[in-house]
């Protein structure tokens, strides 16, 4: 079996949660206008195009509000705040200072837009236990092959740890070992 040089992480996910259902509800009190918004915000073309670094969020905000005027002050809110909901999971932090102290090489890949690119580096130091990583806002297309151009990773001597099924079979197809994650005390049984 050929040896492993590098881990990347999906960092939303395996390392980041977002519990959106839990924020759109402090936005709004009753259950089915908050899943509403949820679903306005975050299933548009708009936010697609908002991580994928084609428009702003000023842009993106103006085309939701325009599109549904009637929820455009929770819109701007969800838009401006949206971001502190991200959350670290401590486990899966602990397991990477732990594989970082055994000379692991960690990278991140993220489906996040400029401002979260911004705040993940600001609000969390454990962000530089690793060694790089790409954001979808930062274009260039599929990010595991971005992420291997940026860093010469060879996929097959590369774990690719995913939050989603989808996400582990397109790692897979793209030749990476592939890990599901469904826990940080079962990753860590698989890795360390």
């Amino acid at each position: 079996m050929i040896p492993v040089d590098n881990y990347i992480f999906s960092l939303c996910g395996t390392v980041l949660y977002a519990d959106l259902r839990t924020f759109f509800r402090t936005l709004v009190k009753d259950e089915g206008r908050a899943l509403r918004l949820l679903d306005i915000v975050f299933s548009s073309p708009e936010w697609r195009m908002l991580e994928d670094g084609e428009i702003t969020r000023e842009e993106a905000q103006e085309w939701l509000c325009r599109r549904t005027p009637e929820e455009a002050g929770h819109i701007r809110l969800a838009l401006k705040h949206w971001l502190r909901c991200l959350t670290p999971r401590w486990e899966t932090v602990d397991l990477l200072l732990d594989m970082r102290e055994q000379g692991r090489k960690l990278y991140f890949a993220a489906v996040l837009n400029a401002d979260g690119k911004e705040y993940v580096f600001k609000t969390y130091p454990f962000m530089s236990l690793f060694e790089g990583g790409v954001f979808s806002c930062d274009g260039g297309g599929p990010m595991v092959d971005s992420l291997c151009a940026l860093y010469r990773l060879d996929p097959a001597r590369s774990v690719f740890v995913s939050a989603g099924e989808q996400q582990r079979k397109a790692a897979e197809a793209a030749g990476f070992r592939a890990v599901l994650f469904t826990g940080a005390e079962r990753l860590r049984d698989t890795l360390i």
